[in-house]
């Protein structure tokens, strides 16, 4: 576990600046090729450094809604969750993400607190980092009855397989059964949001992907 509050910051601050040293990397590369002279500035240099800033830009907005004091409303989250998924995006493609109808979000942000929405976000990037590969990301909430749950399920290339390591399910429940580090502290934020809002998390692994349910037995009044 994390003995300190200094020593979270510290693992967040290195994993936050790991996510966006690509971008932040591209654009510096694109302002040296440029050099003094703006005339050496051709169109693919310029379409570098544009299209890096707006991925710096996106990761930024998603980061700092799911890690930072600044939450939005439910209906902002698919918004920046698809920012997120364009920065992100790989040569095979960009993830598709299938999104409940906001209603079903907004309810269950009612019963339990603006808090969800973050919870929300940062279990969207957990399944991300499980599915190498991955293709599409789901989301289903019930918050119509009792417990409330949230099923986030990701698939993948099915010749590659989730990398649900045990450091990061370990850091994610609490366990305590292995060290928090710069690679599994997203996992453990994610843990700390849901079981402040007195829910659990559950893993199971799929052939070519990954389901996490989350369920909130304890409700706000």
């Amino acid at each position: 576990m994390v003995e300190t509050d200094l020593e979270l910051a510290r693992l967040l601050c290195t994993r936050l600046c790991h996510d966006l040293a690509g971008p932040v990397g591209a654009v510096a590369a694109g302002v040296e090729l440029i050099g003094t002279d703006p005339e050496q500035a051709d169109e693919e240099t310029l379409a570098l450094i544009g299209d890096s800033s707006a991925a710096a830009s996106r990761k930024l907005k998603f980061i700092r809604a799911a890690l930072g004091v600044a939450m939005g409303p439910a209906e902002s989250l698919k918004g920046l969750l698809d920012g997120y998924l364009d920065a992100t995006a790989s040569m095979a493609g960009r993830v598709e993400a299938i999104w409940p109808v906001p209603g079903d979000l907004s309810v269950i942000g009612e019963r339990l607190g603006a808090e969800v929405n973050q919870a929300v976000l940062n279990l969207c990037l957990l399944a991300l980092e499980t599915q190498p590969g991955c293709r599409t990301l789901s989301l289903a909430v019930d918050g119509s009855s009792s417990p409330i749950t949230v099923l986030l399920e990701v698939q993948g290339d099915p010749n590659r397989i989730p990398m649900l390591r045990e450091d990061m399910q370990s850091a994610a429940k609490g366990t305590g059964e292995h060290p928090i580090t710069a690679k599994n502290v997203q996992a453990f934020i994610t843990g700390q949001l849901v079981r402040s809002l007195g829910g659990s998390l559950e893993f199971t692994t799929q052939p070519n992907g990954l389901k996490i349910a989350t369920t909130f037995s304890d409700p706000k009044p």
